[in-house]
């Protein structure tokens, strides 16, 4: 009982955990709506407890808003032990290999009514992830479309217009604590919208950065020339390991709704540098391990074969900048 009343009050204390390119984002967007929603904003990053006083409290970071060309500078509010013990939403804005480690800090210290937002690309991580939280703990998933751009530490650009989808991975909430995330959200990032089966979007996603992710980072190209007629081959292999493996964990993919889909993400993102491309070429890891690693690791469980999805995974592993 005491646990669903602390569910239904208002989602004041909103903690961001990383300040990449998407954590900043989101931190921005809740920082300019907080007098508005009147919500307390904070981030949490790895290398804050390595700052001086002075620096914590004068820290600020650079954010150019979606097709403007004046960079404005804000103030950022790192996170406390405080603000952590009373999160009622966190969102870890992180890379996929970073998600496990980040939520082990920070488990032990989580409220039970806290609900913990998984914002990375690729999958693979949920199982570890609920393992270091409570049964009960709630943990969301949200996928994005935003475009957003680190063009250096603390700095970063709104490249594109999108919208995020969020659904529930475990843990319970009712319709009106649903809506209310949403409102929460949407007041901060629109558009935000939730779903009752959240896993078919994740591979739906899953499957489209399993195509553009790799071919960019190992061609280095833009996302539009995916949809060049050489890769024809290559992708639909990939798109047919990729449905086979989805068969045999329940999930209805359908191959030429996949590939259409695929052209038509490649081609409204056609001037945009993945995320993977992104990462190879500023020499940071990449998260090819919960993309093309995750089929193959579900390939094998399932002694399924997936020798184009293994194969990228190797060759982006191999990378040398």
């Amino acid at each position: 009982m005491v646990y669903k009343k602390h569910m239904t009050n208002k989602l004041k204390n909103i903690m961001v955990v990383g300040q990449g390119a998407m954590g900043l984002l989101w931190y921005h967007h809740f920082s300019q709506a907080s007098s508005k929603l009147d919500i307390n904003v904070s981030i949490f990053a790895s290398n804050q407890n390595s700052l001086s006083k002075n620096e914590l409290e004068s820290a600020k970071y650079q954010f150019t808003a979606y097709q403007q060309k004046h960079t404005q500078e804000h103030f950022l509010n790192y996170s406390k032990e405080a603000d952590l013990k009373s999160a009622d939403v966190i969102i870890l804005c992180l890379k996929s290999f970073h998600i496990v480690d980040a939520i082990k800090k920070i488990a032990k210290d989580l409220a039970s009514q806290c609900i913990v937002i998984l914002a990375h690309n690729g999958m693979g991580t949920f199982e570890a992830v609920a393992k270091s939280l409570p049964s009960r703990q709630v943990i969301v998933a949200m996928l994005t479309t935003h475009g957003c751009l680190r063009n250096a530490p603390l700095t970063i650009t709104h490249t594109g217009l999108g919208q995020s989808d969020i659904g529930l991975l475990s843990g319970e909430l009712n319709l009106f604590q649903q809506t209310q995330l949403c409102s929460l959200l949407n007041n901060a990032l629109p558009q935000v919208t939730f779903h009752q089966y959240i896993i078919q979007k994740q591979w739906l996603k899953l499957a489209i950065n399993c195509v553009i992710n790799p071919i960019t980072a190992i061609n280095n190209i833009e996302n539009g020339e995916v949809n060049n007629e050489k890769f024809t081959k290559q992708i639909n292999s990939l798109l047919n390991e990729i449905v086979e493996v989805s068969q045999v964990e329940k999930i209805n993919l359908v191959f030429d709704d996949l590939k259409a889909t695929v052209q038509r993400v490649a081609q409204s993102t056609a001037k945009n540098s993945s995320s993977m491309r992104s990462d190879f070429l500023a020499g940071r890891a990449t998260e090819i391990d919960y993309i093309n690693g995750y089929i193959h690791r579900l390939g094998q469980k399932n002694n399924i074969a997936t020798p184009e999805n293994t194969r990228l995974w190797q060759q982006v592993l191999n990378l040398k900048s």
